[in-house]
């Protein structure tokens, strides 16, 4: 087998291509299957949440469901949707909540141990495949430093190390060589090394091999000698940090720390610094290298992609928004859908949303529990409105997850305020609802009137009648009439210049509503009423439809008056903004919950 010994040194790119020296046979392109390095405790995480698990140590955090949380929402916030482990993922859960005998149903309050990592105790796990196992993302927590060296002929790993550190017996192979394999995981064999290799060797000292042995990380060191070595300080660019904070809210892993190795299906590694070059880890099992600066060499990125079918690279120019960022990222991710800037989404139920935003993503093909899966992401401008809370709460028990970025109170939601909800709900009975009906609309009025409608000069013959509301409507009296009187009456009483309106009989609360409102020539839209979560016509907006009728107080505020059951989170959105309600399900309907 011929032995190549070309090196490639992509400078101040932070890409080091190193070949391998062996030929290797030409390999189906294939998707990758990556897997747990190691298990790294961070600061917040107690010893007693790590569990074993049939030959694995896992990692799980208590988790309290909250209201409208089902388990894959909880999966997709902590990024755990993946495509090769999602049934260890759930075998694992269903061991460590031995008390959870259905997955889909979760109540508030009820405490449930989250798997966060899943590590074999015994080796790593078994990936089928001649090139699955040798791409890893290495994710750092703390700095062990180390130092380039390229083989010479002749050398051996041993005697490198013994001839740079002295390293006693009992922690070279212990201590020192995990890390090393760990730095180095396209190595499977330490023993065998090439000229012309570039290895990476942890820099030894005691206190690096007596404390926590956790992954390696680059903290933006230039590769110089020994000694020389100076930290650079890189800011984040705006970009990437926007970018970092949308596609963590949506669920997705976004990796900026650490190094990436991905060998090469022709033979040779490509290592990418993770600060420069990002690296997303989506849960459609795509990735996606999103190159920053543009420094990355298209014909590196067509290498990357045409070894790994999952992978996609996105490169950014020089001063680039963030919204054009987002474009190009969204655009290589593979989802199913992508609404774009304006294009409305409708959710049809009780409640119609009609939803419009920079961009809409349907995350995944498939619903579990009829709900949706989808992100809504707003790029806000100085002073924009936010999408109001209570709407964001209530979308997201339909699974649809409203991003607002920036975060943050600026551009608060530009309602009236009103954080005091004023619901009213009908009792059930005629009287009641009429009686509310007038208070709304401002009308003075009596019950239980008695009215001498007609009286004789010649006899002591009088005929009174009982009103079951009597007011003045325009200067002239009127009865309103829930308790049936007869229709020779009624006739008598419009002849002698009353105003009558005659609801006995009258079932559907809404039709008494819109009788009464008419007869007191109260203005009123009876068609589904739509409110705007932003005032005025935009490309991003959230408008809820509600089945009702809508009139104005006196005062100038708003009645909704519905015969739809409407979610707390709805109600405090029409008190903030200015409205009172008033439900027309009877109690019957308030018991059964429809």
């Amino acid at each position: 087998m011929m032995i190549r010994s070309i090196k490639y040194i992509f400078l101040g790119l932070g890409i080091f291509l190193t070949p391998l020296f062996v030929s290797t046979p030409s390999l189906p392109r294939e998707q990758e299957k990556d897997y747990t390095i190691s298990l790294v405790k961070t600061a917040h995480v107690k010893k007693e949440d790590i569990y074993e698990v049939d030959e694995k140590k896992v990692m799980a955090q208590e988790y309290t469901i909250q209201k409208r949380d089902y388990l894959w929402k909880i999966f997709r916030k902590k990024g755990l949707l993946r495509r090769n482990d999602t049934s260890e993922l759930l075998s694992v859960l269903k061991k460590l909540n031995k008390s959870l005998r259905n997955l889909d149903l979760v109540h508030p309050g009820q405490k449930v141990l989250i798997p966060l990592k899943i590590v074999p105790i015994k080796g790593q796990r078994d990936n089928k495949g001649p090139f699955s196992e040798k791409v890893k993302t290495i994710t750092p927590s703390s700095e062990i430093n180390f130092e380039r060296y390229t083989v010479r002929r002749g050398d051996s790993l041993i005697r490198i190390i013994k001839g740079r550190y002295n390293v006693p017996a009992g922690e070279l192979n212990n201590k020192y060589l995990p890390i090393f394999r760990r730095m180095n995981p396209s190595i499977k064999d330490p023993d065998t090394i090439y000229p012309g290799q570039v290895v990476k060797l942890p820099i030894y000292s005691p206190e690096i091999v007596r404390g926590a042995i956790e992954m390696p990380t680059s903290k933006g060191l230039e590769d110089k000698g020994e000694g020389e070595r100076e930290e650079v300080k890189e800011e984040v660019s705006p970009v990437a940090n926007g970018l970092s904070e949308i596609f963590s809210e949506m669920g997705e892993e976004w990796i900026q720390s650490g190094e990436h190795f991905i060998p090469l299906k022709s033979g040779g590694q490509i290592d990418l610094m993770a600060k420069s070059f990002p690296l997303i880890n989506l849960q459609n099992g795509k990735k996606i290298i999103v190159d920053l600066d543009n420094k990355l060499p298209d014909n590196m990125a067509r290498l990357i992609m045409s070894s790994w079918v999952n992978y996609r690279v996105v490169h950014f120019e020089k001063g680039e928004s963030l919204r054009s960022s987002l474009d190009k990222t969204l655009n290589m991710c593979g989802y199913p859908r992508i609404f774009k800037r304006g294009e409305p989404l409708e959710l049809q139920g009780p409640i119609t949303f009609r939803i419009t935003a920079d961009r809409i993503v349907e995350l995944s093909d498939t619903r579990s529990d009829n709900r949706r899966d989808i992100v809504v992401i707003n790029i806000k401008e100085a002073n924009t409105p936010k999408t109001p809370q209570e709407i964001k709460d209530y979308l997201e028990g339909m699974g649809v997850n409203v991003i607002d970025y920036p975060p943050g109170n600026h551009g608060a939601f530009n309602g009236p305020g009103n954080s005091q909800v004023k619901t009213l709900r009908w009792g059930g009975d005629s009287r009641s609802l009429i009686e509310t009906i007038l208070d709304l609309s401002g009308r003075p009025f009596s019950t239980q009137v008695e009215i001498p409608v007609y009286q004789s000069r010649i006899t002591d013959f009088k005929w009174i009648i009982n009103a079951d509301f009597f007011l003045n409507i325009k200067g002239r009296d009127a009865i309103i009439d829930i308790t049936s009187l007869a229709p020779e009456i009624i006739s008598f009483l419009k002849e002698h210049g009353f105003l009558v309106l005659s609801l006995a009989g009258e079932r559907d609360p809404l039709d008494m509503v819109t009788k009464t409102l008419k007869f007191l020539d109260v203005q009123f839209d009876s068609s589904p009423h739509s409110f705007m979560t932003r005032s005025g016509d935009s490309p991003r907006n959230i408008s809820l439809t509600l089945p009702g009728l809508v009139f104005a107080k006196p005062q100038g505020k708003g009645v909704l008056v519905t015969p739809q059951q409407i979610p707390e989170e709805i109600e405090r959105f029409l008190s903030r903004m200015g409205y009172e309600i008033l439900l027309l399900s009877s109690p019957d309907d308030l018991q059964n919950g429809s």
